[in-house]
């Protein structure tokens, strides 16, 4: 159970950083649809676009 558990943390932190960056959906579906991996590719590019 603690591993589900970290793994539910982890997803809701990137969707927290996401929401703080003003970032609601991708490609037309809401963060909260979106898998684990595509919610970091979401971060991953919001970051370093605007890294400048």
């Amino acid at each position: 159970m603690g591993i589900l558990y970290q793994a539910v943390m982890k997803r809701n932190f990137i969707i927290n950083q996401l929401e703080n960056a003003g970032i609601k959906e991708h490609k037309n579906k809401s963060i909260y649809q979106l898998d684990y991996q595509t919610l970091k590719y979401v971060l991953t590019m919001h970051r370093i676009q605007n890294e400048v």
